[in-house]
């Protein structure tokens, strides 16, 4: 499978909307939006890793993706991620997600359910 086909590949399997999906990989929505129409075919291997291990994180602990999910979408450093106290320090601030990953958040907690 060229990276192309499996950077596409990993995306239909996350079934996230393309607003979410800049925020959780940092790219600018041009730049994905290029890469899912087929704009730009020399997509980074970078970037298809990057979906594949959200992928990964997505079914195999869903409580990280949460995480880095508040993390990419406050911009703080991803220690925040493994740093209980900073965790809950995210939620003190009474900040409310962008309306993506609220989205994107309400969407993961039904599959759970």
């Amino acid at each position: 499978m060229d990276n192309q086909a499996e950077f596409k590949s990993y995306l239909e399997r996350l079934g996230i909307e393309q607003p979410a999906l800049c925020i959780l990989l940092g790219v600018q929505r041009s730049t994905l939006n290029k890469w899912v129409n087929g704009t730009v075919t020399a997509i980074p291997a970078i970037a298809t890793t990057a979906v594949k291990m959200l992928w990964f994180i997505k079914e195999s602990d869903p409580q990280l993706f949460q995480r880095w999910m508040m993390i990419q979408d406050f911009g703080v450093p991803a220690e925040y991620a493994t740093n209980e106290k900073a965790y809950e320090f995210l939620h003190v601030l009474k900040r409310e997600p962008s309306p993506p990953i609220k989205k994107l958040r309400a969407q993961v907690a039904a599959q759970k359910q």
